[in-house]
């Protein structure tokens, strides 16, 4: 430890160990595998950047660092090598030549960092062996876990390490809860790890919660505390990072910051990469001093000078808002973290996460309770992640503790509130429901559907005969429909329900199963005719299709994103016998290979079996 207080103190300028380093670094020196959860800017980089450099000028080897993100392997190089460290990154983001000149740089290297799909290739392994390993580093590594608000499957296979070298593992994080560090324990194969939890105090980091009705008044909230705070005019200190939930969302928050004279640029991961490249430039330069931004934006950022992170809707989880508003007061000046929630949220919610994991939708029920909590905001915090708070056991900073009577009061307010708009739909739906439509609107509704091209479902009925604009109207060609817009006065669910009543009558048929559309009862769907022969597809190339079937609706993915059919096809003619020469296939390379390499192999090896 000696000698790692002087590398803290000659190579990165610190003069002692935060809060929980020191214990993640002694174990790590010592041959110990290791679970490091600190908060966001708790320094978790130094936990293995220190260690590094001690063991690799011992000459123990190079210290492997699995990262999820290009990006951020980059910046921890550069910024390494800044330092006179020697570091290296490989990954999928690199041309030939830059692949080549890191493995040539490798062997003399302290740290090597490299992304899990390229750790999953032999070749990749191979060559690790050959230079030497003293100790892994898996950061983000809540990203293994299923409980965990980021999960990425590559990070299940790490296990391998354990079969393949004897060092040890430290395993961090900013945001894994009591179940998911069980699960990186046993999911990780780490052998009576050492269990390091940092401080979750921030003392200059004031969490704040709004409650509102909408998104118009929340946009005006948010330029409020850029005035308050002075931030985001060009000329002023200090950036201001304002999340929001959707990529429409961010746009349109982005714009109307700007029409207020606010220096903003975006960031989503809808855009193409110059342009969010272009959006981080800015932010980072200083051209933009406010970012607004989908989750897309944030892991890996360390940037000390950000005095805000606001929420203009509600997050995902409570372990991914934490690590967001921890990107906050970095340089340990006062920073604000702000909360505008609002009851919409929920439905917004389930619109963009239709199936949520077991960690998700408890991350979820964990972050209402957060939001709708009178008590200190980072002792729910800690709470939930399974820690103390430093010696108080309350920040004496968030708006709970300073102004708990005026917490009280909007809490109370919004429960009100949201109480009396939940009965007033009730009401509204049961009016909905009791209304009847007399002979002649009943009529219109058939006649709607008599002048339908194709089956369409209820709801499209009930827009169409309400004059909707929107896109599955649209879409369906209904705008051109005699009966269009004829019900535009009557409420969608009463068109609904007598859309029901018709088909119980007979008037209207049910067509489809999966789908069901509304049809005529005694017309056909489709006048019979003759069917064309398609070319019979070879057997291979058909199991090929059933996999990648098969994992497009796993992952609930378009079957073109595991792999298109000049992939497949590329598959089938080269046959391929091992992983490196299925990379080889155009169209593949190392992530497709270490998600579906040897289920693919195996469907070759079947079929050439099957023809010998």
């Amino acid at each position: 430890m000696e000698a790692a207080r002087a590398v803290l103190r000659e190579v990165f300028g610190h003069g002692a160990f935060r809060e929980g380093q020191a214990s993640a670094v002694s174990a790590a020196l010592g041959g110990r595998d290791a679970i490091v959860v600190l908060p966001t800017g708790g320094g978790k980089s130094l936990c293995y950047q220190v260690p590094a450099v001690v063991l690799h000028r011992a000459g123990r080897g190079a210290t492997v660092v699995v990262s999820p993100l290009i990006a951020l392997m980059e910046d921890q190089v550069r910024a390494l090598r800044d330092r006179g460290v020697a570091a290296v990154a490989l990954h999928s983001g690199q041309d030939a030549e830059a692949k080549r000149q890191a493995q040539r740089d490798a062997p003399g290297a302290a740290l090597i960092y490299v992304s899990p799909e390229r750790l999953a290739l032999t070749g990749t392994r191979r060559w690790l062996d050959r230079i030497g390993v003293g100790l892994f580093a898996i950061d983000e590594a809540h990203c293994l876990s299923e409980w965990g608000h980021d999960f990425r499957k590559d990070y299940q296979r790490l296990h391998e390490l354990r079969d393949l070298w004897d060092a040890p593992v430290l395993a961090l994080t900013a945001t894994a809860t009591p179940r998911v560090v069980d699960e990186l324990q046993t999911g990780l194969r780490l052998r009576d790890p050492v269990r390091v939890h940092g401080d979750f105090l921030r003392p200059n980091l004031r969490f704040v919660v709004e409650q509102h009705r909408g998104d118009k008044s929340r946009v005006a909230r948010v330029a409020e505390w850029l005035d308050r705070l002075g931030l985001g005019r060009r000329g002023t200190d200090g950036r201001a990072v304002v999340y929001a939930g959707t990529r429409k969302r961010v746009v349109a928050v982005a714009q109307d910051l700007r029409d207020r004279g606010y220096a903003v640029a975006h960031y989503h991961a809808g855009r193409t990469d110059s342009a969010r490249a272009n959006a981080q430039d800015a932010f980072v330069e200083g051209k933009a001093r406010v970012l607004v931004a989908t989750t897309a934006f944030g892991m890996g950022i360390d940037l000390p000078d950000v005095r805000l992170v606001a929420h203009v809707s509600t997050p995902p989880t409570l372990e991914s808002y934490v690590q967001q508003a921890g990107r906050a007061g970095r340089d340990r000046a006062e920073a604000w973290a702000v909360l505008l929630t609002a009851p919409g949220d929920v439905v917004t919610r389930k619109r963009v996460v239709k199936r949520p994991t077991p960690g998700e939708e408890a991350g979820w029920r964990a972050m209402l309770a957060y939001a709708g909590s009178t008590g200190c905001r980072q002792a729910r915090i800690a709470d939930w992640f399974g820690v103390e708070l430093g010696r108080e056991g309350s920040c004496g900073v968030c708006d709970a503790c300073t102004d708990g009577a005026a917490v009280r009061a909007q809490v109370e307010a919004a429960t009100t509130d949201r109480r009396e708009r939940a009965e007033a739909a009730r009401e509204q739906r049961a009016d909905e429901e009791a209304r009847v439509l007399d002979d002649d609107q009943l009529d219109l509704v058939v006649e709607l559907v008599r002048n339908l091209k194709k089956p369409v479902g209820k709801r499209l009925v009930a827009l169409a005969l309400r004059g909707s604009r929107s896109k599955p109207v649209k879409k369906a060609g209904l705008e051109g429909n005699p009966a269009f817009g004829a019900l535009s006065g009557v409420p969608e669910r009463t068109l609904i329900l007598a859309v029901e009543g018709l088909l119980a009558d007979g008037r209207l048929a049910p067509r489809g199963r999966k789908y069901p559309t509304v049809w005529l009862p005694e017309r056909p769907v489709r006048v019979p005719g003759k069917t064309r022969s398609r070319p019979a597809v070879p057997p291979l190339q058909r199991a090929l299709r059933n996999l990648r079937q098969r994992e497009a609706r796993r992952r609930r993915w378009k079957p073109y994103m595991v792999f298109d059919d000049a992939t497949l096809e590329g598959i089938a003619r080269a046959c391929p016998a091992s992983l490196d020469a299925l990379e080889a296939v155009p169209g593949m390379g190392p992530t497709r290979v270490s998600r579906y390499g040897e289920a693919i192999l195996a469907i070759v090896r079947e079929h050439g079996d099957a023809e010998k």
